[in-house]
């Protein structure tokens, strides 16, 4: 009896967890990040081989820890220009889970470099790829193993295309992008409504304040437009000094408060790490998001780096 007792409570929690992450990945259909500005990619495909070097980067998101389901993402992203060309070249993959539910992405990345004045660039780039949406209700933990209504998972993989637009010199940058033009529908058994995977618009921008020659200042903006949902805005400034090692804090208005630093700690080897506190509803059921990034950077063009980029 005890035992029945305690199955009808998990079972009961679980439900409360899955329809209350169900909302949840309506509002939050694309992830975000901490350390949104030093991967760019993941969002504008403009920002493709406007380095001088092969740029490697891995984010390990780990949100609302303590709120069973809660969401985790990974992103892997390569990128580098094309030697004596004006392209960069590139791939992205991320996987973002949320509860039972499942989303994997994978886009190729095309970008060419336009020179508007001697300092100024303009970089175009498109994106295409696969998406991959999954539910897994089987994993829900239920009272009525047999009900029908959990016995299936349901999956989707639909093609998707990108574009975006990276203007940038040495003190600022601009840029707008969507990173999925095609908004695929997914049937939901739990809604009244067929859920739709939206069409996000990004449009970000910063500057680069020189203050000495040790130390520089770099205040940023992300803002997130999304039909039927509130515009978001990711406020940053960040500190470098030496351009080895750094910090700095975001506001996500209304939403959530961080802190993130990061350094040099091998070569070209940088690692950082950043944590958000939630200033909405769920404050008081997590401990919080924690993100861990690694960026490496390999020399693939000989001779001088002329090319240069506000990144960190």
């Amino acid at each position: 009896m005890k035992n029945m007792k305690q199955m009808k409570i998990k079972s009961f929690l679980s439900l409360i967890v899955f329809f209350t992450l169900l909302s949840t990945i309506k509002a939050q259909q694309e992830p975000m990040f901490t350390q949104y500005i030093f991967d760019p990619i993941s969002f504008n495909a403009g920002y493709v081989g406007t380095t001088s070097m092969l740029n490697v980067n891995t984010l390990t998101r780990l949100q609302w820890v303590g709120l069973e389901g809660s969401p985790k993402t990974f992103s892997l992203s390569a990128h580098a220009p094309i030697e004596g060309r004006k392209i960069g070249l590139g791939i992205t993959l991320l996987t973002d889970k949320i509860g039972p539910v499942n989303n994997t992405f994978f886009t190729v990345n095309y970008a060419y470099r336009l020179r508007v004045t001697d300092q100024l660039t303009l970089s175009m780039g498109i994106k295409g790829g696969i998406s991959s949406y999954k539910v897994g209700l089987t994993d829900l933990s239920i009272i009525d193993q047999e009900d029908p209504q959990f016995e299936n998972n349901e999956k989707k993989i639909s093609p998707n295309l990108g574009f975006g637009f990276y203007l940038y010199e040495d003190r600022y940058f601009v840029g707008f992008s969507v990173p999925k033009l095609i908004q695929t529908s997914v049937d939901d058994e739990y809604a009244t409504e067929k859920y739709q995977l939206k069409r996000h618009y990004y449009i970000v921008g910063g500057y680069n304040w020189k203050i000495n020659n040790e130390w520089n200042l770099k205040p940023s903006l992300l803002t997130k437009i999304v039909g039927g949902s509130p515009v978001s805005n990711d406020i940053t400034i960040q500190a470098l000094y030496n351009k080895l090692v750094g910090g700095g804090i975001i506001y996500r208005v209304g939403d959530a408060l961080g802190f993130f630093a990061f350094g040099k700690v091998y070569k070209e080897l940088n690692v950082g790490y950043g944590y958000e506190y939630s200033l909405n509803g769920l404050s008081g059921v997590n401990s919080g998001t924690h993100e861990i990034r690694l960026t490496y950077d390999f020399n693939v063009i000989s001779g001088p780096r002329k090319m240069k980029i506000f990144r960190f």
